[in-house]
């Protein structure tokens, strides 16, 4: 006899017990353990670990269907100043109709609602196959663990665990690194004649960067190009004139824009500057807590789906069958969706408890009523989502 799941005694009752477990980025393994513990409990038809650390959880229907992947998380920021926060980091306190601790909106309420949400599906009424994955990395370099779970995993749809407020998220912005490199020559800063200072040269590049018109894309808006980082070499460099300079800019971008195209367009702007002024992409490291550990160039795509669509219709008949606002949104980060979305091009929904403004911050917190309804949305999106055929 399956066994019968109540929220409050099993999904959030997970939810504490992961936010008390700390998972920055590369050290999410504890947290790996007690998702894998959870879903071997709830029955899943099969619980596996891939080579990064991601826990992947296959629930099967009873009748054909379709494949639905709904990801979140494991990773958290650290928590910062620890004297800052009233609940303490990973205390997964429960007061004044909340949950407390980092992770607790970001995402890992939202991963416990769904681990638990479709642990409890009944068979007979699920068409096709649910798999559930709890990704390693994401608050370093989204994307990149979640597609390796979609290339084991085909999925004809995906539903990624964020903070949405309850609202259907139908795309995002993308988000690339941009590191501009400026080289001079050394000299005594007594005698500056004799150097060529990299400083002066970068900021006559940062001035040329910023004055590229932005992007514009009917549904996502304008995108961002924003300086985040300059360092001269050497570094202190009392006394001497800088030989070098790099400069890192944040870029959110819209669709159609790919990595040649950035590149291209910044390359541009900098041509009148010289061969001692150049571009690349940022090199994002990946170090996970199985002992993997790569670079691949920071580059993520923009993506969304048209209103229209069928995944659309038929997400928000589920959610409003379900009594839950169906309003979509467009979120304002980006999110392991660049992967299945803006890369492999599988239609992709954003949905989750609690709001982006709680994430990230000292005492870090999501509504237990928020999980709740994030939990019976998970279960309409899974059953709905996985249904053959055509939305009514």
């Amino acid at each position: 006899m399956k066994r019968v799941v109540r929220w409050e005694s099993e999904a959030l009752a997970l939810a504490q017990e992961i936010v008390r477990l700390p998972s920055v980025s590369g050290d999410e393994e504890a947290v790996a353990a007690a998702v894998e513990a959870e879903m071997r409990l709830l029955g899943y038809d099969a619980v596996r670990r891939d080579d990064l650390g991601s826990v992947v959880g296959v629930v099967r229907g009873a009748h054909p269907g379709d494949t639905v992947l709904i990801d979140g998380h494991m990773d958290t920021v650290p928590p910062g100043e620890v004297a800052s926060w009233t609940h303490a980091p990973h205390s997964g306190d429960i007061e004044g109709g909340r949950l407390w601790g980092r992770g607790a909106v970001d995402v890992k309420g939202s991963l416990a609602a769904a681990i638990v949400a479709v642990g409890s599906l009944d068979r007979e009424r699920l068409a096709g196959v649910v798999v559930v994955s709890a990704s390693v990395g994401e608050e370093m370099l989204e994307g990149v663990a979640l597609g390796r779970v979609v290339d084991v995993h085909p999925a004809d749809s995906v539903v990624i665990c964020e903070p949405t407020g309850l609202r259907l998220g139908i795309g995002h912005k993308g988000r690339t690194a941009l590191v501009l490199t400026a080289h001079g020559r050394p000299a005594h800063s007594a005698h500056p004649e004799r150097g060529d200072n990299a400083v002066y040269r970068m900021i006559d590049a940062v001035a040329r960067v910023r004055a590229l018109p932005a992007h514009r894309d009917e549904i996502l808006g304008a995108g961002v190009m924003e300086l985040v980082e300059m360092v001269s070499e050497p570094l202190p460099g009392t006394s001497i004139v800088p030989w070098g300079c790099r400069a890192r800019f944040d870029r959110r971008l819209v669709r159609g824009e790919t990595a040649a195209s950035v590149l291209a367009e910044v390359r541009g702007a900098l041509a009148p500057l010289g061969p001692r002024v150049d571009v690349a992409l940022h090199r994002a490291p990946l170090a996970c807590y199985t002992g993997a550990s790569f670079e691949v160039e920071d580059f993520r795509p923009a993506w969304a789906l048209d209103e229209g669509s069928d995944t659309v219709r038929q997400a928000r008949a589920a959610l409003r069958e379900a009594g839950l606002p169906d309003a979509t949104w467009l979120a304002p980060y980006s999110t392991n969706g660049a992967a299945s979305a803006g890369e492999r091009g599988i239609a992709t929904l954003i949905y989750g408890a609690g709001e982006i403004t709680h994430a990230h911050v000292a005492d870090e917190s999501v509504e237990i009523d928020a999980l709740e309804a994030a939990f019976r949305g998970y279960r309409a999106l899974a059953l709905a989502l996985a249904a053959p055929g055509d939305p009514a």
